[in-house]
């Protein structure tokens, strides 16, 4: 934020004639059209108040500050008025003031709390957990269903009744923030004068100035909602809320390009900009530091993170995990090439700490490339827990809905996951009821989810946003009884296969990372502990009177009795990421020595075909039974597309005389060499 130059209460009035009339404040006197506008306007004249309003139509809060100063000549012994919008020292905004948050909405509002948390902070605010201490009030809010802008509309009418019934002596400044902010800033300043300030997703750094706007002369309200198109936050260490927690969160990219006709991300939060490679890592090293155990990274479609920024430790991305999930995926707008991709960054997170999950929400079906799944099968810090949304199971539907790809693109993805990922554990999205949805459209969403057999599922009925591509072409036009009895059907089928899968648990071991230590009555059983495991579900846990376990350690647990939602189960004591991988591979080699006998030979007569020379046959066989015995192979996950790939090289080899066939035979030569070279 820029620096200016205070002036005083004279000086400033006789500046006011100098800023141009498309600065001017928005005045509540004016009313275009209706008898309703009217009538506001009435009301507006008696009070007299004054509005200010940044949007994507206006000059920004920075030009309308900047606009304000005058050169002034230097005058001796005079002292001028604090005026605290135009401060020098801006860290002194909020000296001796506290603010309280409330957070709507995803992972991603949490994000930004902390976020608008180190900006407050930096800028002499002290965050407060009590109502009534708090000088400035902030909800940060959500608004991609109708079920949570109404909530947030109670909860201001209960402000308001705050703020003049009972601490009317001190009312705090409410402001609201986030998505619903962007889309509602007119309604928010005009109804029943509910706020003081309005801030959409890209504006918090505006936040301490626009609280000095509100408090000293704008009593109207003051809104910045203004889109950015590079807006990231990358240069803002977020300020954790809970510092007790295990798990934290880290923003990776803002926005999203994919307009979906249902969706107001992106007229909410804007395009698709990805953060800095090595921003992000300095912030996942700093949770590493302070304790964090899990780390969730975010965006609105996080796995299309396209990073294009100068790294001091990182060569521009090369095309690793720059392909679509399959042929059956594609995108309205024309992708970009170039720039580090999701993989890379993973590839990067994942080495910081091997003991630290990492997990990533939320991403969309079409951004999954095979080069991203290996990587997730080939780390053990990298969570096999998968967020696939598919909204819906019809093609018809999903085609309305705008989402660049059909069903049967969808399972072909979903098969090719638990093929390369084993142990996966799929979650996915649902809308019911969209516009045109018929009864055999709602029944192939049920028959999908009946066959995929999702572990864990968020289901919605469909509510209209305003701006969408849906709004604009289609009716909502779904009874509403039908889309609550199809959203129960879709509830119970979910309940139903999620309770089956669970029960194939009981007996299993899973890797418990605690998080919580109240107690709980299970089955009769009381729990002291309890935790996530890798596929995010929830796990209580009885410990022997030996064992004191706490927030932040891994336990390996045996699964007692399970539901569609929670598991239980008895600790089998502690454990770490890399003991529970190595145990589980001790599993995985028992399962394979039948079948890893049957590639054997298959390797033997396809070396032993492409291969001229009696030496190099004999070095050849000696190579394949040599990594044949070695435990890397028996516990690789990525072992069958290996094998697969590696004997369709040898077979196109065997069966041709030129280019491959050469290539194969050096290569045994150059190994027998090597080995003759280490022997002597």
């Amino acid at each position: 934020m820029s620096t200016f130059r205070p002036l005083s209460k004279q000086v400033f009035q006789k500046t006011r004639a100098l800023v141009p009339k498309h600065y001017r404040p928005v005045s509540t006197q004016t009313s275009n059209s209706t008898v309703a506008a009217a009538a506001s306007s009435t009301e507006a004249i008696k009070s007299k108040s004054k509005r200010l309003v940044f949007d994507s139509r206006s000059p920004s809060l920075q030009d309308f500050l900047a606009q304000r100063q005058v050169p002034l000549k230097p005058v001796n012994n005079v002292h001028p008025d604090n005026v605290p919008y135009l401060q020098a020292q801006t860290q002194l905004l909020g000296k001796g003031k506290k603010f309280y948050i409330e957070v709507y909405g995803c992972q991603m509002n949490v994000n930004d709390t902390e976020i608008l948390n180190s900006i407050m902070t930096k800028t002499g605010y002290e965050r407060t957990d009590n109502l009534d201490e708090a000088n400035v009030v902030f909800l940060v809010t959500c608004a991609i269903r109708d079920n949570a802008e109404v909530r947030i509309w109670e909860r201001l009418k209960y402000l308001r009744h705050y703020k003049t019934k009972i601490n009317f002596d001190s009312p705090p400044i409410v402001g609201v923030l986030g998505c619903m902010a962007e889309r509602l800033k007119t309604k928010l300043l005009e109804q029943d004068r509910l706020v003081d300030i309005v801030c959409g997703p890209d504006g918090y750094r505006s936040i301490p100035h626009l609280i000095s706007l509100a408090e000293d002369e704008y009593d109207g309200g003051v809104a910045n909602v203004m889109l950015s198109a590079d807006e990231t936050y990358a240069d803002v260490m977020p300020m954790r809320l809970d510092t007790d927690s295990v798990s934290g969160w880290v923003s990776i990219m803002r926005g999203c390009n994919n307009m979906c006709s249902f969706c107001i991300v992106p007229f909410t939060r804007g395009n698709e900009r990805s953060r800095p490679i090595d921003t992000i890592l300095d912030e996942v090293r700093y949770l590493n530091d302070q304790g964090v155990k899990e780390v969730t990274v975010l965006g609105q479609n996080v796995n299309s993170y396209r990073d294009e920024s100068e790294s001091k430790h990182f060569m521009t991305g090369s095309s690793l995990g720059a392909d679509l999930s399959n042929s059956g995926f594609r995108t309205i707008y024309k992708r970009k090439e170039g720039g580090r991709r999701f993989t890379e960054l993973l590839d990067r997170v994942s080495l910081i700490n091997p003991e630290m999950r990492i997990r990533f929400t939320s991403p969309h079906p079409k951004d999954f490339p095979t080069d991203l799944l290996h990587l997730i099968a080939s780390r053990p810090n990298l969570c096999n827990s998968i967020h696939m949304p598919i909204q819906s199971g019809s093609n018809t539907v999903l085609e309305r809905m705008r989402r660049g790809y059909t069903r049967e693109a969808y399972l072909d993805l979903v098969d090719e996951m638990r093929k390369i990922i084993p142990d996966v554990w799929i979650s996915s999205d649902f809308i019911t009821g969209f516009c045109g949805e018929t009864e055999q459209e709602h029944r192939d969403t049920v028959s999908l989810m009946e066959q995929v057999k999702y572990d864990t599922a968020f289901m919605f009925a469909y509510s209209m946003r305003e701006k969408t591509h849906a709004h604009r072409r289609y009716l909502d036009d779904v009874d509403e009884k039908d889309k609550s009895r199809r959203l129960q059907e879709i509830v119970n089928t979910f309940h139903q296969q999620a309770s089956i899968k669970n029960q194939n648990l009981i007996g299993t071991k899973q890797l418990v990372l605690i998080d919580s230590e109240r107690p709980k009555t299970k089955y009769g059983v009381e729990t002291k502990i309890s935790g996530k495991s890798d596929g995010g579900h929830k796990v209580f846990i009885q410990q022997s009177e030996t064992e004191n376990f706490k927030k932040g350690d891994y336990v390996q647990v045996e699964i007692k009795h399970a539901t569609s939602a929670s598991l239980t189960g008895r600790s089998l004591g502690a454990s770490s990421i890399a003991q529970f991988a190595q145990r589980r591979s001790y599993f995985t080699q028992v399962t394979r020595s039948n079948e890893g006998r049957q590639l054997y030979r298959s390797f033997l007569r396809a070396g032993d075909a492409v291969i001229n020379q009696l030496e190099d046959k004999r070095h050849m066989k000696s190579l394949i039974r040599k990594g044949f015995t070695l435990d890397r192979f028996l516990c690789d996950p990525n072992i069958h597309t290996k094998a697969k790939n590696t004997l369709e090289l040898l077979h196109i080899a065997a069966s041709r005389k030129g280019l491959e066939r050469d290539i194969v035979n050096n290569l045994c030569r150059l190994g027998h060499e090597q080995d003759n070279y280490n022997k002597r």
